[in-house]
């Protein structure tokens, strides 16, 4: 394990850095927003996913043991959450393909899932689907309700903000200001156009609904998380994410509606992670029609590790340009990492421990311990593969890394010096060959070796090689 040492997290609550501390000195207890799936997750979605991902790995690379919870949105949001106004998406996509929620549901989760396990996603400890935890939402709502911060409008329940004073804490928003800028009559039996929807009544004719004290209807999409997250892991979580549109109306009501139930801070520590954002600065999202799937960069012959690489070359908080040829250099640069890998696997050398890669690996620790320093992390890391350190410590180095980053090194670089007993053969008829100084037969073993996907180098200690046929082939750029 390696040693603990401070932890520096950028708290939106309060937008300052921080030190973090949290409840239990040696369990961090941290909710990560997952998907609402009717439709296939995007680039920009997996962000936040790979952000999150990334910040357990730093957690638990400083020796904490990090109770992860990632839930499931299988119960439709509004398409306009703010204004709880819309069509339920996952209703929609249900009638737009002749399938049922549940059927909806199932496929897109899976999906989700294989793409994660593409992405080197570690497992959460629980991924609880919204569907699974209605009692509990509904017995939170009531909790509310009979604490006075909730009201009951024929068959809907509302949050009164009115009730709890630090409401817009965390968004930066006041009431005055949310009421004020509000596009909508208070109506439908609301106090104030700020409060927000617990539980809704529905129609006969609705797809999904659950019947409750007030009636039927669905719950609010923010009561979702605080009645799962607590359930889960208590009613005070250490690191709540999300990306910069879950900040409001999302987290914000979930902080109001969870304090308010419980009368303790709900989040120590809040997280948001910036856009991914095309050339023209739009944010990468499925209303705007700009986005690319896991599968749309394999078809692009791009490793799903490649854009877990490229999100490291930004900061988590900084706005992410996607091009593909950007993508297609981070691709490039990776797999100079994996075929480093690949040679030092082969070396066979020892680790001895020395000054100068102790060094870097205390700057690679600095990095990540400072708010998630992805970018300075990356380039400590590259600058170990190009280093005189030796073999061995630069293995060790790469592979200590590799914790925190995510990308694979040691299971593609075995992949990429697999041989066959053939090869191997051949490999050792070349070495004999350049011992006797027999370059004609060098080199037809080594063009023998390639029609086999091998592609044979020498060094100075010796023939390395890399697999290429394990890689995929890079496409052209999209016009």
């Amino acid at each position: 394990m390696t040693e603990r040492r401070p932890i520096f997290l950028t708290n939106t609550l309060g937008r300052k850095l921080e030190e973090f501390r949290p409840l239990d000195p040696a369990r961090v207890m941290m909710y990560n927003c997952g998907p609402t799936v009717y439709s296939y997750a995007h680039t920009g979605n997996f962000r936040a996913y790979i952000f999150a991902d990334t910040l357990r790995r730093v957690l638990e690379y400083n020796g904490y043991d990090v109770v992860q919870v990632r839930n499931i949105t299988d119960v439709g949001h509004l398409t306009n959450e703010t204004l709880n106004t819309g069509i339920d998406k996952m209703e929609r996509s249900a009638r737009e393909q002749n399938r049922t929620p549940q059927d909806i549901a199932r496929h897109f989760t899976d999906a989700f899932l294989a793409d994660a396990r593409k992405l080197n996603l570690l497992e959460p400890a629980s991924m609880p689907r919204a569907t699974e935890y209605i009692e509990e939402m509904i017995e939170l709502t009531q909790r509310l309700i009979d604490s006075g911060h909730a009201y009951v409008s024929g068959r809907d329940v509302y949050y009164d903000v009115s009730t709890y004073p630090t409401y817009g804490a965390l968004s930066g928003n006041s009431v005055d200001d949310l009421i004020a800028g509000a596009r909508v009559e208070v109506g439908e039996g609301k106090r104030s156009p700020a409060d927000f929807a617990l539980w809704k009544g529905t129609e006969p004719d609705k797809l999904m609904q659950w019947p409750s004290p007030w009636g039927n209807g669905v719950p609010g999409w923010h009561i979702e998380c605080s009645a799962m997250s607590m359930k889960l892991l208590g009613e005070q979580l250490d690191i709540h994410t999300g990306a910069i549109d879950n900040i409001f109306p999302h987290h914000e009501d979930e902080r109001a509606q969870s304090e308010a139930a419980t009368g303790k801070p709900f989040v120590r520590y809040w997280l948001h992670n910036a856009f991914l954002e095309t050339p023209n600065e739009e944010r990468m999202a499925k209303s705007l029609g700009n986005i690319f799937t896991v599968s749309d960069l394999e078809q692009r012959g791009i490793h799903p590790l490649a854009y877990r690489y490229f999100t490291h070359q930004a900061h988590y908080r900084t706005p992410l340009k996607f091009s593909w040829e950007a993508l297609e250099g981070a691709a490039t640069g990776l797999a100079r990492l994996w075929e480093a890998t690949a040679e030092l696997l082969q070396e066979s050398a020892p680790f001895e421990p020395g000054e100068q890669s102790e060094a870097l690996r205390d700057s690679f620790h600095e990095a990540i311990n400072r708010d998630l320093d992805m970018p300075r992390a990356v380039a400590v890391a590259l600058s170990v593969a190009g280093s005189k350190l030796t073999p061995g410590q630069k293995l060790d180095l790469l592979l200590d890394f590799d914790r925190v980053l995510g990308l694979e090194l040691r299971a593609m670089g075995e992949a990429l010096s697999r041989t066959a007993p053939e090869e191997r053969e051949l490999l050792e008829q070349r070495r004999a060959a350049r011992k006797n100084r027999d370059w004609a037969e060098s080199d037809r073993l080594r063009t023998a070796l390639a029609e086999r996907g091998l592609e044979v180098k020498d060094t100075a200690r010796g023939q390395r090689w890399i697999r290429r046929d394990v890689l995929p082939e890079p496409q052209a750029s999209p016009a």
